[in-house]
């Protein structure tokens, strides 16, 4: 029976009954109730204009904050060109989940936008909707921040303004070590936002977003500034974030986080869900390091990063204690330095741990990454490192971060992949291929699955058949393909169990 049967049917039944009760003339309330009106009579005449003053004039600075940025705050749709897509096997559609940690809104839905199932981007050329994000005005001139995630993958891009007027935007340039991305759209008279100091937030202060989540355009949220300098959360190479618990939600991705004063603070990018809805734990990229994006991205069209060609990860007390290290140490501990680059000419070796650049203390992978990338190339710093018992200071000169340089010395190895994603995988046993039908060395099977897993309905037993479209026939294979994806991209495994084919999308 359905819940609005079920109401109807209570309704008949309690009809008679309160029929009899209220009848009869001059029913008087109960004491109780006649307590609770005097109760009310005597409040509403305490409502003193002076009282309630101090909260009128918060919730006029809101008002005002939500006034002054609508016109700014743009709704951005990622059109796909509909295609044939090959069916194998029953292979499903993307899942509408997502990671169950690390919730990613292609305004998206950090709103990610919604990935359509694959079925549905099937059958005649044209384009059909990605997704749904949001985005922030910064320049009078078309100019548009917003997360990189909000973008990737699309055809063509539609930004739409508060009333609703369309544009079609280009990208001038997308970071994924942060998140973030610039559009354009050739319109003039535009609104644009200010662009705040986020090193001056502090935990406690009011924070406003603004978005479309759900499609739901022109959303605003309130709460408080939770913390700040959240890192290694997994979401950028870059993590520095700041934590809010105004509410973000699917669609929010690439939105304004606000102070009371009408500045950016912050680009909405994620939350922390465990089901995937709002749970008071949301992040936003700092104002400072986007405007440091984006002036790159509009100057050059892409972002300049230091570089010294090392491999880090963060140290933990475990970590410590396995290398014969004290464990408070903290710091970036270099697991490999590439050959030829800045670090190796310098005399760093792994199983160094990074403790401060330039006099500022590292206290993480993610901190020296940052400490590095936002170094200019040709700058010679001074790398304190922990070594045999002792602090060592090396002089090392960095260069221009090369992509190709940098994935060779990013590579992660296997255990920390797995660690990272939350499962782990080995070669197919010889009776789980014939079983499921597959060739001599195809794929790699699931052997177990932590509660942090970030991949929603993976299962121990599945096998997984390729990264990205990429085959993967052995755990090197896997290894190398999940290498290859950066920051902000998405992560698409077929899965083959005894049942299906299925392919999984996550980001």
């Amino acid at each position: 029976m359905s819940t609005w049967k079920l109401l109807a049917l209570l309704a008949v039944v309690a009809g008679p009954v309160g029929y009899w009760m209220l009848s009869g003339s001059g029913v008087s309330p109960s004491a109780a109730y006649a307590q609770q009106a005097a109760q009310a009579t005597q409040a509403r005449t305490q409502l003193d204009p002076n009282l309630i003053a101090p909260a009128e004039q918060l919730s006029k600075a809101f008002r005002e904050v939500a006034k002054s940025v609508k016109p700014s705050v743009v709704s951005i749709k990622s059109l796909v060109e509909r295609r044939n897509v090959a069916q194998r096997g029953g292979m499903r559609g993307f899942p509408q989940g997502l990671p169950p940690e690390i919730e990613r809104f292609l305004g998206p839905g950090f709103g990610l936008p919604d990935m359509q199932p694959e079925e549905e981007l099937a059958g005649p050329e044209g384009m059909v909707q990605l997704g749904l994000g949001s985005g922030v005005i910064v320049r009078q001139d078309g100019y548009i921040l917003t997360n990189n995630h909000v973008v990737a993958n699309a055809t063509e891009l539609e930004v739409y303004l508060s009333d609703d007027t369309k544009y079609v935007a280009k990208v001038i340039g997308t970071d994924p070590r942060t998140d973030l991305a610039v559009l354009k759209i050739d319109a003039t008279g535009l609104i644009a936002t200010p662009v705040g100091d986020s090193s001056k937030v502090e935990v406690g202060d009011w924070a406003i977003a603004i978005g479309s989540p759900f499609g739901l355009a022109q959303t605003v949220t309130a709460g408080i500034i939770s913390a700040t300098k959240r890192t290694d959360q997994g979401i950028t190479p870059y993590d520095d974030f700041i934590q809010t618990d105004a509410a973000i939600n699917p669609g929010n991705s690439g939105g304004p986080l606000l102070n009371l004063r009408g500045e950016i603070i912050g680009i909405n990018t994620a939350i922390a869900s465990r089901g995937g809805g709002y749970n008071g734990v949301c992040f936003a990229v700092p104002s400072n390091t986007a405007s440091r994006v984006l002036s790159d991205l509009i100057s050059n069209g892409t972002v300049s990063r230091g570089f010294i060609g090392v491999r880090p990860a963060s140290m933990s007390p475990e970590i410590a204690k396995q290398l014969g290290l004290p464990v408070d140490l903290k710091g970036a501990l270099v697991e490999s330095v590439t050959k030829g680059m800045p670090a190796d000419k310098a005399g760093i070796r792994a199983k160094d741990v990074i403790v401060q650049i330039d006099g500022v203390a590292i206290k993480s992978d993610s901190a020296m990454r940052r400490a590095i990338g936002e170094t200019k190339p040709g700058t010679t710093v001074n790398v304190k490192v922990y070594r045999d018992s002792k602090t060592i200071d090396i002089p090392v000169t960095v260069e221009l971060l090369d992509e190709k340089a940098l994935a060779a010395s990013d590579r992660q190895p296997i255990q920390n992949i797995q660690r990272a994603l939350g499962f782990a995988v080995d070669s197919v046993p010889a009776n789980i291929a014939k079983r499921l039908q597959l060739e001599p060395g195809e794929g790699i099977i699931v052997t177990e699955i932590s509660r942090r897993s970030r991949i929603p309905g993976l299962k121990v037993g599945d096998v997984i058949l390729s990264v990205n479209g990429t085959a993967v026939n052995s755990v090197d294979d896997f290894a190398d393909a999940v290498g290859e994806v950066r920051g902000g991209e998405a992560l698409s495994l077929v899965i083959r169990d005894e049942n299906s084919e299925r392919m999984i999308t996550v980001r």
